[in-house]
This record gives C-alpha cells, structure tokens and sequence, in this order.
C-alpha cells in the first residue's frame, strides 16, 4: 500500500523598498508504506485448567518525507577581478557566462549591468551617455555598497564570483629525438553565496581549469581564444558546483531583514551667516549682536548609490555601514561613511561652489546698506520685506528658532 501526499509550504522572505521578495517554496512528499504484518501466538493454562491460546497482530507503517525545492533563488550577481588589470575586460564576459549557466540551477539572477542600466533609464540625460568613474556601475563593485543595493532590489542571496589567478608554466620535453614544450595555462575562479541581509557567507567554492598548448620543431599549436576557453569551462564549474550545493540544501535560508532605522539629516551651509535684521512697529530697522544660520534645501540624500530622499529632514534605512552622499547644485557634494542607528542625527556642513558664493553676496548686497536705527517709509519696507523673500526663495533657509527677540512684535524679515 502507497500513499503519496504533496504538501507545498510558502516561506516568504524580507524585501526592502516595496520590492517583493522570491518566495522560497518547498515541496514535500510523504510516502507511506505499511509494512508486513507481525503475528505473536501465545498458549498457557489457567488455575481452573483451561487451555487458552493467545494471537496478537501488530501492524506497521513507514513514513519517508522527500524534501525539494520548487521555487527559485532571487540573487544578485557581482563579478570582480583580482588577476590584474589584462583582465579586466573579461568581467563582464565571465558574467554573462555565469548567468547563462546557472540559471538553470534554480537560481534567477539580477545582473550588475541590468541593474545599472534599469536605474539610468529613470534619468533621460545619463541613458546614453558614457558612464563616469564614479557612477552606479562603478559604486556596484564596491564591497560596502554591494550589499546595500542587492538588498534595495529585493535579491534574497549574493553571487560573488572572482577571477583569482591566470597563470601559465611550460614543460620541455626530449622524447625519442623529438623536443616538444607543453604550455599550460591555469584560471582559477572563486565564488560565495552571502545572505542578502546580514551579508554573511553561506557557501562557497574555489574553480581550477586548464588548458595547454604544445609545440614541437615540426610542429606548433596556437590557441588565440584560451582565456576565452577557461572563462566558459569555469563557468560551467561553477554553476554545476552550486546546482549540488542547491540539490543538498546546502544553502540556508536567508535571515530576517533588520527593521529600518530612522536617521535624521540637519543640514547648514558652512561658515554662512546674515545679520538678524528687524523692523519694529515704527519701521524702525534694529540688527541684532546676533547672526542668524543658512542652511540649503533640498539637498538630495543618496544611500549607497541610490537616491532615498532630500534633507534636511529625516530617512528610513537598515541598520549598519553605508555610504552616504550629499549633493546640491551651488554645493560641494559630502560623502560620509556612516554606521546608522535607529535615532541618529548628522550635522552636516556644506560649502558653496565659488559661483554660487558670489550670486549669494549679490544676493545679500542689500543689508550692507542697512543702518541700525534708521527709520523707513512704508513702501521702503515693502521693498526689504520683498528682497528677504527673494534670498528665502533662492534655496536658503535662515535659521530664525535661536534669535533674539526685542519686543513681541519685532520679527526677523526672515521669517520668525
């Protein structure tokens, strides 16, 4: 007697930036079996002298679970190059032939080169023009910046593979009056599997493929095409090296994604100040001792590489190391590495760009005629009052909460 029951069980694993993350489905198949019957016959008599025969059955039943994986594993594909700078152009070429390979593993895969250009595409102006040093591509193969935005797209895993070693060695040979030198050239390739949210290593492989060249006085073999030979053999490899690690389950399922922390952003222009200047009731202009902060708006926050919101103001990311990039236009663009934590303030100082600092005193060329104790007419206030809106209105924020207050109706013209 047999009996096969298929049970699916969905585990649905953590996504960031409202991106659903692959479901994980195991199937499971129970397997039931009743085995041969047992039979046990007992006979005794009884005190009174009856004979009695006893007869017990004991039945059994063997139950075997088949575990497997039906559902594909979501990761994120990163390749670098530590063989030297002659192999550099191969990266993308080992790339490809990774994904080729092991998407038939079980394993779908989110390509640097897609990734960088999914996220261009938003930007009309960057589509199709060259790609800087510094750009998404470049901040993709950065090892603190990997996991980040492998996490914003919602990869459940990292595939890291490397190009460890190229290297060659020839043996010479004198065989029977014939001289012949074998070339061998080795690749080495490694790759590891990473959490996509702790970023911790789950399993991992080294790849060795060769491929030799031999050359006699007669005769001589050339092969132009060798590095090209040991990139897709190592691909291979590798991906036959995780379709086992798959097939055994050896690949954990990925730890809960940590709750996103709040990090606030105050933002001031470095070294910028303007007199705190106020008109009282009789339009009578009064300048404090005091002098009042700028900050800039809207400065666009960008969390390893990708834009997450404006300071100054407040934003939600994971918890740990990232990058932090702060740009304006007029500004010198800040990058910090920091470690957020849930609560956390910045205090960051920018710099305006020479230009932007000569139409800022152009801007405020008009307190520099101000007098403390000079009495204005009505439409003079207006003009002043109107001036103060235009350096409010141009980007700046003056900061008013700390600043003095001579009577109750004496407010900054820049704002209470």
């Amino acid at each position: 007697m047999l009996t096969r029951i298929p049970l699916c069980i969905a585990v649905l694993c953590g996504c960031f930036s409202g991106l659903a993350a692959q479901a994980q489905t195991t199937q499971v198949d129970t397997t039931t079996t009743a085995l041969p019957a047992q039979v046990e016959t007992r006979s005794y008599t009884t005190e009174d002298g009856k004979q009695v025969t006893e007869t017990t059955t004991i039945s059994k039943v063997r139950q075997e679970l088949a575990v497997k994986q039906t559902g594909a594993y979501k990761a994120a594909i990163f390749i670098s190059n530590r063989a030297g700078e002659a192999f550099d152009e191969k990266i993308m070429a080992l790339e490809d032939l990774v994904t080729a390979h092991i998407t038939d593993k079980g394993m779908q895969v989110l390509s640097r080169e897609a990734i960088a250009d999914a996220m261009r595409s938003f930007d009309p102006a960057v589509a199709s023009a060259a790609r800087p040093v510094d750009s998404l591509d470049a901040k993709l193969t950065e090892q603190s910046s990997v996991l980040r935005l492998a996490q914003g797209l919602g990869a459940d895993y990292l595939l890291i593979a490397s190009i460890a070693s190229v290297g060659s060695k020839e043996r010479a040979l004198n065989a029977y009056g014939v001289n012949t030198v074998t070339k061998e050239t080795t690749m080495r390739v490694t790759y590891k599997i990473l959490d996509g949210n702790t970023g911790g290593s789950l399993t991992a492989d080294a790849i060795k493929v060769s491929a030799s060249t031999r050359q006699t006085e007669n005769q001589a073999e050339t092969n132009d095409d060798v590095f090209n030979e040991l990139l897709d053999d190592a691909a291979v490899k590798l991906a036959d090296s995780l379709g086992n690690r798959i097939a055994q389950r050896r690949i954990a399922p990925v730890s809960t994604a940590a709750s996103l922390v709040e990090l606030t952003i105050d933002i001031e222009a470095a070294d910028l100040y303007v007199p705190d200047v106020r008109i009282d009731e009789e339009h009578t202009i009064r300048i404090s001792e005091s002098r009042l902060k700028v900050a800039p708006l809207q400065v666009t926050v960008e969390v390893d590489g990708v834009a997450v919101g404006t300071a100054p103001g407040s934003i939600q990311l994971r918890p740990g190391f990232s990058k932090l990039r702060l740009s304006r236009e007029g500004y010198r663009t800040r990058e910090r590495t920091i470690n957020a934590v849930n609560g956390q303030t910045l205090h960051v100082s920018m710099e305006l760009t020479d230009a932007a600092y000569a139409r800022w005193k152009d801007a405020t060329a008009f307190m520099n005629d101000l007098k403390n104790g000079a009495r204005l007419t009505d439409a003079q206030v207006k003009v002043l009052e109107g001036q103060a809106q235009m350096l409010r209105q141009s980007g700046f924020r003056v900061d008013t909460k700390d600043a003095p207050q001579i009577n109750i109706r004496n407010n900054s013209i820049f704002g209470n």
